[in-house]
């Protein structure tokens, strides 16, 4: 089984073992002893990046998903069993974690007015968090969702992580209430590096808040 190094670490580079390379009618694909790259799954897509053997052979790594209990790495070509190198790619592991981060702070925001959060999407361009009501809730805005989302990043507040005594890894930020998540997140919210935007819309009695982040370049 692979040890999930993503979850422990916040490590971009690294070693690993192939274990074994095969192919299917996507690509190649390897199954390594240990991954820094976070698999598809939980709302967030895959890391990406590159792998290279000791002998210098490289390969991209296009996608990586959980199959059955077992993370797989597509690749663009065949690389041989063995040592190689990890290097994911840090400006899409920035915004799949900021997006992610500001995902959790949304369903902190809605659980205050009485909104829990069911469902959440983070992928680029299509991030939502849905709402069922809890007994006491009120509307939500647009406007109200920003501004309070603007003084917590400008409170740069710290991720908390933590795993509990059944192995539940925890992901929650300063004081904000925690979630059960795997995926991975910024180490503050001082690294959101754009506005964020917010759009509300209330259907059948359910929240649907969705997202975005504007560069600020």
């Amino acid at each position: 089984m692979t040890k999930r190094l993503y979850m422990e670490t916040s490590e971009l580079s690294g070693s690993a073992q192939v274990l074994r390379c095969e192919a299917d009618e996507s690509g190649h694909f390897v199954e390594l002893d240990a991954t820094l790259f976070h698999p598809q799954g939980g709302g967030q897509p895959s890391d990406i990046g590159v792998l290279q053997s000791d002998n210098g052979v490289s390969a991209r790594v296009l996608q990586v998903k959980d199959v059955n209990g077992v993370i797989l790495h597509w690749l663009d070509a065949p690389i041989a069993a063995g040592p190689v190198s990890l290097q994911v790619d840090p400006a899409v592991r920035h915004q799949h974690a900021m997006l992610h981060s500001i995902g959790h702070v949304i369903g902190n925001i809605g659980q205050r007015h009485g909104w829990k959060p069911v469902k959440a999407h983070h992928w680029p361009g299509e991030c939502r968090i849905e709402f069922m009501p809890e007994a006491s809730n009120r509307d939500l805005t647009a406007d109200e969702i920003e501004d309070a989302l603007a003084t917590l990043i400008q409170a740069q507040l710290a991720a908390q992580v933590h795993v509990d005594d059944k192995g539940l890894r925890w992901v929650g930020f300063g004081e904000l209430a925690p979630w059960p998540c795997g995926g991975t997140h910024l180490a503050s919210l001082a690294e959101v590096s754009g506005q964020v935007s917010a759009a509300v819309k209330l259907k059948k009695n359910k929240l649907v808040v969705k997202y975005d982040i504007e560069s600020k370049e």
